[in-house]
């Protein structure tokens, strides 16, 4: 017989089959239906963080070359801006342009007062896509810092001076031709020659023409006088000198270098170009810091601007034109040179036994207080203000 508890434990579906085979089925589709679900959630978030640290990477590309380009500006910074003729307040130069691996940073530079500027830097970086790019900018408060310097006379000597032949020295305040930096410059005459109170000066009838000719100063016999400057000083001022030259005899001319736009500052006979208008353009507001490192004589012809330091004595015999500041620590030796310096002189006279500072021929000494603070300013480093010089703009 057959049995009835097994018939009545499984009911007849109608076509011989059991009811529990579809369950199967179902439930492996409900199985891919939820790994598909996973999947396609763990696709999402692994795309979501892959793009959001892809966007990251390109924001901090854009940031290190916005940097890269604030520090390049600051690093070479163009110093023919800090002469207020050549870069009035207001100005802003914005076409400086810096290259690092396809990524560019463009940089503004706006002058705020007299010695301070922004420096702005705006950074594009891109991984090949223009859309997958990103913008970041910085900026700088950054000022100019530079010696103060007071000359006391047109020459300035910490020993006797004497003047011979056709050499003239005049205190009076003069501009020099074409030079146009020089309306905002108060005039500030000088005596023509300043000694300590003991010193003399030996000159004949015409070696000197303003008033007054000779002036004694306690401030001639203090040695800080001619190596303190300021915050700077003999030191900071050599450390930093644009050229650096032996000690020597220099025969090769002295010219500038360069074109109407540009200035070839990697010569050392570069010296910048003084004239106005003159050969070289692009070397009016190059004012070099030029270090000798012992004595100087130039039995050449030529020209330059600037702060000349000798570390030794000075003999010029050539044809030779200087406008700013000269720094001698010994002497000026006597020679046959025809030449012209607008600004101001300094002689330590330290020579052990000597105190004589001697001036013969054509040399001419005017004083030039616009020569004297173009050649301060033009020649003054860049540094960052004291708080607050950065600040990350977006």
């Amino acid at each position: 017989m057959p049995n009835q508890s097994d018939n009545a434990m499984t009911p007849d579906t109608g076509n011989g089959e059991s009811p529990r085979r579809g369950v199967a089925l179902i439930t492996a589709l409900f199985g891919v239906v939820v790994l598909a679900v996973m999947m396609s959630g763990m696709y999402f978030t692994s795309n979501q963080e892959y793009r959001g640290t892809r966007n990251a990477l390109i924001e901090q590309r854009a940031f290190a070359v916005a940097e890269f380009g604030l520090n390049s500006e600051i690093s070479t910074w163009d110093r023919s801006r800090n002469v207020m003729g050549d870069f009035p307040i207001g100005k802003i130069d914005d076409n400086q342009v810096y290259v690092a691996n396809g990524d560019t940073a463009w940089v503004k530079v706006s002058r705020l007062s007299a010695t301070t500027f922004w420096v702005m830097s705006d950074g594009l970086a891109n991984m090949g896509n223009s859309s997958l790019e990103s913008r970041r900018r910085t900026s700088a408060f950054v000022r100019i810092a530079y010696p103060s310097i007071e000359p006391k006379g047109a020459i300035t000597a910490a020993g006797n001076v004497r003047l011979q032949g056709a050499a003239n020295v005049d205190g009076d305040d003069v501009h020099p031709t074409g030079w146009t930096n020089c309306d905002a410059i108060p005039a500030a005459t000088v005596p023509a020659v300043t000694v300590p109170p003991a010193g003399t000066v030996t000159t004949g009838p015409l070696n000197i023409t303003s008033t007054p000719a000779v002036a004694h100063d306690s401030a001639a016999a203090d040695s800080n006088t001619y190596v303190r400057y300021g915050s700077e000083s003999w030191n900071s001022l050599s450390a930093n000198a644009d050229i650096k030259i032996a000690g020597g005899v220099y025969s090769a001319d002295i010219l500038p270098l360069g074109t109407a736009t540009t200035c070839n500052k990697s010569v050392d006979s570069n010296w910048g170009e003084p004239w106005r208008p003159g050969t070289v353009a692009g070397c009016y507001g190059y004012f070099p810091i030029i270090y000798v490192n012992g004595d100087l004589r130039i039995n050449s012809n030529g020209r330059g601007q600037g702060i000349l330091l000798v570390n030794g004595d000075l003999e010029i015999n050539g044809v030779f034109d200087f406008y700013g500041i000269v720094i001698v620590r010994n002497d000026i030796l006597k020679s046959n040179g025809t030449a012209k310096i607008y600004g101001a002189v300094f002689a330590a006279n330290l020579t052990a036994g000597q105190d004589l500072s001697w001036m013969t021929g054509d040399q001419d000494v005017q004083y030039s207080n616009c020569a004297v603070q173009a050649a301060l300013k033009g020649s003054a480093i860049l540094v960052r203000v004291t708080q607050r010089h950065w600040a990350q703009i977006f």
